[in-house]
């Protein structure tokens, strides 16, 4: 939505220029079916067209491409030609919104047509596509969201099984005896797999959210980084734990290993820092 907008907003004389254009060479010979559908003939982006009467109550159904509303017939219109004007213009149109059928983002224009206005309703994603203002392929939106709900799905499967996984260990470990060191191994294990299992079920449902289910145009740095940085904050718990886990056994095992684990204490330490660092850099692009 917002992508939309701010493409909108940049070529907005351009994109109002046509829809006028478009508008003033539209002539129904009367406000049948057959008539008012031919503006679909012509005008891709069109979603809805309908007519309203001098007094704003709406004298005929709302004609789609393949339906016809005719329970919209008679509804009072007046409410909303509140912040119709045509003081500068013959043909008003709208500030973007989200429609209430179609929840898509929408664009209106009003023309006044001698006692009568004629109103249509612009799918704003077609409109920009028709005018080449933006790239947009539904065949490859359908692949990318196939894709992508197939992708989500799998890694909630694998984040399942992990979590499980953790379980599994950890109640084997309570019911089976075990010496201090191995008891203290399979803890950690368990932690690892689940937090391992968090993330990344955290990351399917981001995915699913944001790409299957509620599809926006919002391609901004937010939700990327947001995502990003939850991701590495669970790496870097898990890491932290494998690096306690290092130490408890080299302790208890050789002390002349213990720089290995002083390096991965570093390397742990050091994605810390540049998370941080990558926080900060993205609210000052914000």
């Amino acid at each position: 939505m917002k992508r939309l907008i701010s493409i909108y907003t940049e070529h907005k004389n351009s994109v109002q220029f046509y829809l006028r254009t478009t508008m003033e060479n539209f002539h129904p010979t009367s406000l049948a079916l057959k008539d008012m559908r031919r503006f679909f003939e012509f005008e891709k982006a069109a979603e809805v067209i309908y007519a309203v009467n001098a007094t704003f109550i709406q004298s005929t159904p709302s004609f789609g491409r393949n339906y016809s509303d005719e329970d919209r017939d008679g509804t009072d219109k007046s409410f909303y030609f509140k912040w119709v004007s045509f003081a500068e213009e013959s043909i008003h149109i709208s500030n973007p919104y989200l429609h209430h059928v179609t929840g898509l983002p929408t664009l209106t224009a009003v023309k006044r047509d001698q006692d009568r206005y004629i109103v249509v309703d612009f799918d704003m994603l077609k409109l920009l596509e028709e005018l080449r203002l933006i790239e947009h392929n539904s065949g490859f939106e359908k692949i990318n969201t196939l894709v992508m709900g197939s992708g989500g799905i799998l890694l909630g499967l694998v984040s399942i099984f992990l979590i499980l996984y953790g379980a599994y260990i950890f109640f084997s470990m309570l019911f089976s005896p075990h010496t201090g060191e191995i008891v203290m191994h399979e803890i950690f294990t368990s932690i690892i797999s689940i937090t391992i299992g968090l993330a990344i079920y955290d990351l399917a449902k981001t995915l699913i959210e944001n790409e299957v289910l509620f599809k926006t145009f919002n391609y901004g740095n937010d939700l990327q980084s947001k995502t990003l940085s939850k991701f590495l904050t669970s790496i870097i718990i898990a890491l932290s734990i494998e690096s306690l886990m290092a130490v408890f056994k080299i302790v208890l095992d050789d002390y002349s290993k213990l720089i290995n684990a002083f390096y991965l204490i570093i390397g742990v330490t050091l994605l810390i820092v540049g998370t941080g660092i990558y926080n900060q850099l993205s609210r000052q692009v914000k």
